[in-house]
């Protein structure tokens, strides 16, 4: 009895657990609770799983999504601006200069060509008054060769071209050499020597060989940057504007998600976002808009009119030199046709020949509307007509009757002509630089304050964003 007594109780007491805090749970009950919660997923579980399936995930996923695209945005547009800023302060500054002190460098050796010719002439027939202003102008040209000569030398580590930065080495030199050769025929000329006509003649052909040709180069080079910089400068944002839309129409997007969730008509915050990201694209648009539309006017009114007269300028002085070299070489009977062929040339392709009335100066005043700039160019024009009728006297006397075709060639109404065609187009010229200046000026006002403006509204834009989205987030905690 006592043993069956024993035996039950034993029984019994296999058949419970007791838990530590002395509770008694029946058999099988702490096996069961242990493997349903193996089986049942934690709350942390549940919340890396369903993430983006609940609202706050979602929530959270709007947020970052706003905050990084309205960032994002601005900092994408805020470098497109200040690029387009630095373009426009390159072109007002260095490569504005470059490309004057390239022209500056070529007119100004052009000058001096023809100063040197005609003061030479001036000296050899006794006329004083006409040797003095040439010699002034050729020492007036020479020195402002040497200015823009420094200046592009200077800057010459920003050209990528190396054979352009090796040629700029060189000139210097070629100019000091060229300045040499005129001293010389000078010399020789003031004690009545024959060779003084050849020293003239060898700096001549060496302007032509040397110094004229790597002026060119550098002109057509600088002129060739300008247009690309300008051609950047003129360029419409159209990434920067696509992603500022982009970014507005995901804001209006979240707005419209959030009404259908949280039943509410206006988030407040996305709604200042959105207000200052279409602040962002219309500051930027308009402004992107008026400095393009200044910088295309100082290409169309400036520099393709600056370029044409420039080139109209420098073509009339280069035939008015060769004019004057003829006589240089035939007062001692060195061959003269080849400065009388490069005349005809450079005559026809200034004023155009015979049915070609396409000449440079034509085509400079078809280049622009600027009423006062045309009548510059047909003043031009006119004095350039009257000067070139006057080459057939100058030929037919030269040698046999050097003192009357340098009359021809120094007096007037030849000279005066002349000079009046070098007048105009060189205040043309400069009238028109003043023109792009003020433009690119104005293209760069039109940007003003732009880059910082657009970092504080994209700025803004990612709080608003944030804000409105978290101000939701919060009701769920």
């Amino acid at each position: 009895m006592t043993d069956d007594t024993a035996t039950d109780d034993g029984a019994a007491t296999h058949d419970r657990d007791v838990v530590k805090d002395g509770s008694v749970i029946e058999d099988g009950t702490v096996i069961r609770n242990v493997a349903e919660h193996a089986v049942r997923p934690s709350a942390l579980g549940m919340a890396r799983k369903d993430l983006l399936r609940s609202t706050p995930g979602q929530l959270g996923v709007l947020l970052l999504v706003l905050v990084v695209a309205g960032l994002v945005v601005g900092l994408v547009t805020s470098l497109s601006v200040r690029s387009r800023q630095q373009t426009l302060a390159d072109l007002a500054t260095s490569s504005g200069q470059f490309r004057m002190a390239a022209a500056e460098f070529h007119r100004s050796l052009s000058t001096a060509d023809t100063a040197a010719a005609a003061a030479f002439l001036a000296r050899d027939q006794n006329r004083a008054t006409d040797r003095v202003r040439y010699e002034t102008s050729y020492e007036t040209a020479i020195s402002e060769a040497q200015s823009a000569l420094a200046s592009l030398v200077a800057a010459r580590d920003e050209d990528a071209d190396s054979a352009r930065r090796n040629l700029l080495g060189t000139l210097p030199g070629r100019l000091s050499e060229y300045t040499v050769l005129i001293e010389t025929a000078r010399a020789y000329n003031r004690q009545g020597e024959q060779v003084a006509s050849t020293y003239q003649l060898l700096a001549a052909d060496a302007m032509r060989a040397h110094l004229l040709p790597a002026a060119r180069e550098l002109h057509q080079a600088t002129r060739a940057r300008v247009a690309d910089k300008q051609l950047s400068a003129m360029s419409f944002p159209l990434l920067e504007i696509v992603l500022i839309g982009l970014l507005i129409a995901t804001l209006v997007t979240a707005q419209v998600w959030l009404r259908r969730r949280t039943n509410r008509l206006v988030n407040v915050g996305l709604v200042g976002a959105t207000v200052s990201a279409i602040a962002m694209l219309v500051w930027t648009t308009v402004g992107a808009v008026a400095a393009g539309s200044h910088t295309e006017r100082s290409v169309e009114d400036g520099t393709k009119v600056g370029n044409a007269l420039t080139d109209a300028h420098i073509t009339a002085l280069a035939a008015r030199s060769n004019e004057a070299l003829l006589l240089v070489s035939a007062r001692d009977g060195h061959d003269t046709s080849r400065y009388q062929q490069r005349f005809v040339e450079l005559r026809d392709r200034l004023v155009g020949s015979g049915s070609d009335s396409g000449g440079e100066l034509a085509l400079a005043k078809a280049a622009t509307d600027d009423p006062e700039i045309r009548d510059r160019i047909d003043t031009a024009a006119t004095a350039a007509d009257l000067w070139l009728a006057q080459h057939d006297v100058v030929l037919s006397a030269a040698g046999a009757a050097q003192a009357g075709a340098v009359e021809a060639l120094l007096g007037s109404p030849g000279a005066n002509a002349f000079t009046t065609v070098d007048d105009a187009l060189g205040s043309a010229v400069d009238d028109v630089r003043h023109d792009v200046d003020v433009d690119i000026t104005a293209a760069r006002s039109a940007l003003t304050a732009m880059t910082p403006g657009v970092v504080i509204l994209s700025v803004l834009t990612a709080l608003a964003a944030g804000a409105g989205v978290w101000q939701r987030l919060r009701e769920y905690r």
